[in-house]
């Protein structure tokens, strides 16, 4: 299944599904890769990063995703002092 995201759907979908064990792999996937990418805008979108990375529970992702998104949401945090 292809979607076409928005910070708010894949928030949506990665919330209703992540303990889902019928949830489609590569939906769920796509939907946290979406997250860990966005370029944040909001304190209810880096309070949503920051729940996707603790539900990974320290289990880094391969790709660097978490590691990057980690970086984009101190820059961020830091941009607001």
């Amino acid at each position: 299944m292809t979607h076409a995201w928005t910070f708010e759907t894949a928030a949506t979908f990665w919330e209703r599904t992540k303990q889902d064990p019928e949830t489609p792999w590569e939906d769920f996937d796509a939907a946290e890769r979406f997250l860990l990418d966005h370029d944040l805008r909001s304190t209810a979108e880096a309070v949503q990063v920051v729940a996707v990375l603790i539900q990974q529970g320290g289990d880094g992702r391969s790709d660097g995703r978490d590691v990057n998104a980690l970086t984009r949401l101190r820059t961020w945090l830091g941009n607001l002092a």
